[in-house]
């Protein structure tokens, strides 16, 4: 059977909302800058409180986990994420656990930390523990949706990804639908990680950042 999903895009990040039996799986929250759209989002899809089951998300950085503790309190879900980036949620911290220098770096992603250390100043980091912590192959079949757990790291140690059986596969900041756009913290993992991916029957990637590209695209970049 096909899962369904809704990209929820804001402001240059995405994402992810799936339909989950009786209710729904949200992947990755964006930032706190942008809540009353996804706030909206989630409304305007039928996502309301106590249909949310889990939030997955697919690492630490504050783009992606911003509205992770409000999104908890107010639709009374869990947060699961993999325990390699737990500090920089618990701590509000996105270099822990990370290299002082990463291994490549974008011009983009280098104006894009500036910005968020910015915004940063204007809003204090929501600093938040997860109820689950994950690893590879997590099923998320109980919660109605029949997916797994990929770790991915690259990116960061705890990335993970979300892989439904008919191929979907959110991959958080492990690839990129955007020209210029890359923050590989650690070369070494991001290649096993993308020899990891090449083995799993994966139709479309669902990117943090940039529009859902087919499989043979990333296959032809590598």
């Amino acid at each position: 059977m096909s899962s369904v999903i809704e990209a929820i895009h804001l402001g240059g990040v995405n994402c992810y909302l799936f339909a989950a039996g009786d209710g729904c799986i949200l992947v990755d929250t964006g930032f706190m800058a942008k809540r009353p759209k996804l706030e909206k989002s989630l409304e305007s899809l039928g996502c309301t409180p106590g249909k949310l089951k889990l939030i997955v998300l697919t690492h630490g950085d504050s783009d992606h986990t911003g509205n992770a503790d409000f999104l908890r309190n107010k639709y009374g879900c869990k947060i699961v994420m993999h325990g390699s980036d737990l500090g920089m949620v618990e701590r509000g911290d996105m270099g822990w656990n990370r290299k002082a220098k990463p291994d490549k770096y974008s011009v983009i992603f280098r104006l894009i930390g500036f910005l968020a250390k910015a915004a940063a100043k204007k809003a204090e980091f929501e600093k938040f523990k997860p109820d689950l912590i994950v690893d590879e192959g997590f099923d998320l079949s109980p919660y109605g949706l029949e997916a797994k757990i990929v770790h991915i790291p690259g990116h960061s140690k705890g990335s993970i990804g979300v892989l439904t059986e008919d191929g979907k596969l959110c991959c958080g900041d492990f690839a990129y639908n955007v020209p210029g756009f890359q923050f590989i913290d650690d070369r070494d993992d991001q290649r096993k990680s993308l020899d990891k991916v090449k083995r799993l029957k994966i139709e479309t990637l669902y990117p943090g950042h940039g529009k859902p590209f087919p499989m043979k695209v990333l296959l032809k970049r590598s």
